[in-house]
């Protein structure tokens, strides 16, 4: 069967066809309404946070360091000390008897040594007018370096018990508190017993570990704050570790505190701000899998596409302060497409 279209009906079959073009061109081609906020209100210096603890700067046990019993325990948990301050004080009888016994041996040696270099001292005399001996001059010299030998020993001797003598009062190794007291008096410690354990007075730091996500950030952050209870107080970074820690997988910060220090033993945050600005990350796009935002230049969309992202975190992105960055009407959105931006209510 063959179908018969006379001219006008062709007419308007054409004409009606090109009006329906017409008609889906311009709703392909219409203004998106958007809204829009500035890059001045919208940017911000992000801000970064992490667990933190306050460290004593000297955190130790305190040993006794001689075999003794303690006759006396001077302080206690929770007293303040200053550095040489006596703590506990040991039974030193038998120290003072091997001190006055190394002594004397001393006086002794001493005393034959002089004698000897008297003799040597004669003896070299003799020699060289050939009035003694090979042999004899021979003892003489071997007895005043025997003798010379033999007081550098009983010095040394002096010395040992001497030092044992000021170990019987285990002394404060710095100023600080002490922070557990592990013995009483009559007790007998070894080398290496604790008595006392101590902390310095000193202010504490303030060790984090960085998560090596935000470890450059950390590097060139700025305003680094111990926040506790509410109160929040500066730091300046002494260090940081470039090498992750094996355990926790993250970069060791160590930090110092500007000004009044926290208490030590605290835990808290370690807060710190990027030295760039950034917007959030509910403003970034993406369009042909690149992240990036839109702007209105005029009336047009423009696509600002950023050097790095990642999902969920702030974007670092410089742009003019009266930047106009889309904030809605950005679904299906693309570079150059027509808008018309809706005014703020």
């Amino acid at each position: 069967m063959r179908l018969h279209i006379n001219s006008k009906s062709l007419t308007c079959l054409l004409s009606a066809t090109l009006c329906f073009a017409t008609t889906a061109f311009a709703a392909n081609t219409s203004a998106v309404n958007v809204k829009t906020v500035t890059y001045r209100d919208a940017a911000n210096y992000p801000e970064h946070s992490t667990a933190a603890e306050v460290i004593a700067k000297h955190n130790s046990k305190v040993s006794a360091e001689i075999s003794a019993t303690v006759v006396s325990v001077n302080h206690d948990t929770g007293d303040r000390v200053n550095q040489a301050d006596t703590m506990i004080a040991l039974d030193c009888r038998s120290y003072d008897l091997q001190l006055q016994q190394a002594q004397a041996s001393n006086d002794a040696v001493s005393a034959q040594y002089e004698n000897a270099k008297k003799l040597f001292a004669s003896a070299q005399k003799l020699q060289k007018q050939n009035n003694i001996s090979q042999e004899l001059y021979n003892q003489r010299n071997a007895d005043a370096s025997r003798l010379k030998a033999e007081l550098i020993s009983t010095k040394a001797g002096i010395e040992a018990a001497k030092i044992a003598v000021d170990r019987c009062n285990i002394k404060a190794p710095y100023d600080g508190y002490i922070s557990e007291r592990f013995i009483s008096k009559g007790e007998h410690v070894q080398p290496g017993t604790p008595v006392f354990q101590m902390i310095t007075s000193e202010q504490g730091r303030v060790d984090a570990h960085i998560n090596n996500l935000e470890y450059e950030s950390f590097l060139q952050g700025t305003d680094y704050r111990f926040v506790f209870n509410g109160v929040s107080y500066d730091l300046s970074v002494e260090s940081i570790l470039p090498v992750l820690d094996k355990n926790y997988r993250t970069h060791t910060a160590r930090l110092v505190f500007s000004g009044k220090p926290a208490p030590t033993g605290s835990h808290g945050k370690l807060k710190w701000r990027d030295s760039k600005l950034a917007l959030p990350s509910s403003l970034v796009v993406v369009r042909e899998q690149q992240a990036g935002v839109l702007i209105a230049n005029s009336n047009t969309a423009k696509f600002i596409a950023v050097d790095s992202y990642t999902e969920g975190h702030p974007v670092s992105i410089e742009l003019e302060a009266d930047s106009q960055i889309i904030t809605t009407g950005r679904h299906g959105l693309l570079d150059g497409d027509s808008i018309t931006v809706m005014p703020s209510p």
